[in-house]
């Protein structure tokens, strides 16, 4: 069955649509989104990073032979020299206060001996004397900081989750000159650049030959190449007693930094990224070390694969065609396969935004469009199925009182080829009428005379349905019945032919039990005629009949009154006997005559069946005819 739509579902849909838009633009549904970003990542799947960036951990092993954090600075002096073929080392551990002198002064030496090397800055909240907090901006011991290449702040921005999707790149609000964030410095110390370098314009953070779009937050969403060591990691004790080969640092960015979980050091720097089990799939990953962080960020600045979201009106155009597509793909379409046509939309919609992520590195909103398909969808063919179920109710409950239950389910299968409105159409209309019924109300009880009328419209009635007829309407003691609507078939003659004589029998049958009662017979004449006429609903809004109209319909009426001349109870005109095939019910009908009637100019040719007692005595009304 195809879905109409009509204009309350337009309502519904519009509604449902509206109320995506709204919750798009109040942000209710930020979380699927972001979600369905981190999705993105799963689906691409994890990438080698390459070799230009690693990772020496202090992790858990070295902890063993080192003992707990801190370290001696001496240690990471020892390891500096280790390092010395690296482009650049950058340590991802805050050294603020003083220690042993000589050893600071060790660290510090080994740092300009280097000279590539990126110490870390951090903001923190304190309390001032006052006891009031306050953000501070907190450096590295003077004597190393002078000593080192670079400085950048480490901190981390976590969203809801403690999961990292993007970094700060710059500060400009706390000193006159701009302060770079940790992976900022580092890129820039390796391309030889100075803090003169950094620009912030027009939304973009420029050094170099690095142009970073970044947000009104000054960050950028960076590129993850998958969850915790996916980059090049070796332990911090393995590379200072030279387990690992130094050829692995040559010429490459070397990030130092806490390699440890959360449970086991209050020194452990641990987040999620996309890859991770904070959010869809766990599959093994680990939590990621804010080392390994400003390692992604760093890579997603030297090949260019930040991501930008699109902004909030493009967005809203997308949800306003998926919106308008869903409407065109499934309105006048059966359940299945507006469902289908919707999964299909559903499914190019997420194919898009995926392949538009993928290769643009451009974030389109996705949830909100597949809501939008989901959502237009089932409400309209909830609304649609109600709304069909209740004009399948008006529909049983209208033909129930013409037709046959099976003709009614006939009607139900396909109510859209029935055509209620109105439409012109052969058909054969019947009209039945008892004789002497009048003679034989007089001077009887009501009672009794509408009892035997009920029992007899009642058999009528089943035999007209019984053959596929429509009754029309009860005439006092007559009907009116036709075949070949509503439902069309092309045998509408033979079916009323077969129900004239059904009925004569049902007669039949009904005097033979009135006669042991001691009641007079019944003699019922049937008329029968065959043409065009206009089928349809007619009356008002309050009270609607399914009636036929024509100058044919007419002609039955007329046909029946004949059947007074003619002396017999089935008559049919030579219209329906013309339309009948050649077969054994039409060589069984007999020639009865011609007559002129009322409103005809030419007379009607009738016939009657053969091989039954129809014989009635001859009307002695005179202005019967």
């Amino acid at each position: 069955m195809l879905r109409r739509f009509a204009w309350k579902n337009y309502i519904v849909i519009g509604s449902l649509g509206l109320i995506v838009l709204l919750a798009s633009m109040l942000g209710l549904g930020e979380k699927a989104e972001l979600g369905a970003y981190d999705t993105w990542f799963n689906l691409r799947g994890v990438e080698a990073p390459g070799k230009d960036i690693v990772i020496v951990a202090m992790d858990e092993k070295s902890m063993e032979k080192l003992g707990p954090l801190p370290w001696s600075r001496a240690v990471h002096a020892r390891l500096l020299d280790k390092l010395r073929e690296a482009k650049v080392v950058g340590f991802d551990v805050f050294f603020d206060g003083p220690t042993d002198p000589l050893v600071d002064k060790a660290l510090a030496k080994a740092i300009a001996r280097h000279g590539h090397v990126v110490l870390a800055t951090m903001f923190a909240f304190e309390q001032d004397e006052n006891g009031q907090w306050a953000q501070r901006f907190k450096v590295p011991l003077t004597q190393l900081a002078e000593a080192a290449a670079g400085l950048g702040f480490i901190n981390t921005y976590a969203e809801k989750g403690n999961i990292v999707r993007r970094v700060t790149l710059i500060d400009v609000n706390t000193l006159e000159q701009p302060i770079p964030s940790f992976s900022v410095a580092i890129s820039m110390t390796a391309a030889g650049l100075g803090l003169d370098d950094l620009t912030l314009k027009d939304g973009t953070v420029s050094f170099g030959g690095f142009n970073l779009p970044v947000s009104r937050d000054n960050q950028v969403l960076i590129d993850f190449w998958g969850p915790a060591r996916t980059f090049p990691t070796y332990s911090y004790i393995d590379v200072l007693e030279g387990h690992v080969s130094l050829d692995n640092f040559r010429d490459a960015i070397v990030l130092v930094g806490i390699f440890t979980p959360t449970e086991q050091s209050s020194y452990a720097d641990t987040y999620e990224n996309p890859f991770t089990k904070g959010n869809l799939v766990l599959a093994g990953a680990l939590p990621c070390p804010g080392v390994e962080i400003h390692a992604s960020a760093i890579k997603t600045y030297y090949t260019n694969r930040y991501f930008q979201r699109a902004p909030r009106l493009i967005n809203l155009a997308i949800l306003i065609l998926a919106w308008l597509a869903t409407v065109f793909l499934v309105r006048n379409r059966s359940p299945r396969r507006g469902f289908l046509s919707a999964l299909i939309l559903a499914v190019v919609l997420a194919g898009g935004v995926y392949l538009v992520w993928l290769k643009a590195h451009y974030w389109l909103n996705v949830v909100g469009p597949l809501a939008m398909v989901g959502l237009v969808y089932t409400g309209g063919t909830v609304e649609n199925i109600v709304r069909t179920e209740l004009e399948r109710r008006r529909t049983r409950a209208m033909f129930s009182r013409y037709v046959a239950p099976s003709v009614v389910d006939e009607i139900l299968k396909d109510p859209d080829a029935i055509q209620l409105g109105g439409v012109k159409r052969v058909v054969t209309v019947m009209f039945a009428d008892i004789r002497g019924f009048t003679a034989y109300s007089e001077n009887r009880d009501p009672v009794d005379v509408i009892a035997r009328l009920n029992e007899y419209l009642t058999v009528m009635t089943e035999a007209i349905q019984n053959n596929g007829g429509t009754l029309d309407k009860y005439l006092g003691d007559g009907l009116m019945a036709f075949f070949g609507a509503p439902l069309c078939f092309d045998d509408h003659v033979e079916k009323a032919i077969k129900a004239a004589i059904e009925m004569q029998q049902k007669v039949d049958e009904l005097n033979r039990k009135w006669e042991v009662r001691g009641a007079p017979p019944f003699k019922v004449a049937v008329g029968i005629n065959t043409g065009p006429a206009v089928v349809g609903n007619v009356g008002s809004p309050e009270r609607m009949d399914y009636t036929l109209i024509g100058e044919d319909v007419n002609l039955a009426s007329r046909v029946e009154a004949l059947s007074k001349l003619f002396e017999t109870l089935i008559v049919i005109s030579e219209r329906s006997y013309n339309m009948l095939p050649e077969g054994e019910l039409k060589a069984s009908l007999y020639y009865l005559g011609a007559e002129q009637v009322k409103g005809f100019s030419d007379p009607v040719a009738c016939y009657s069946v053969a091989g039954m007692d129809l014989h009635f005595e001859k009307s002695i009304d005179p202005g019967f005819k």
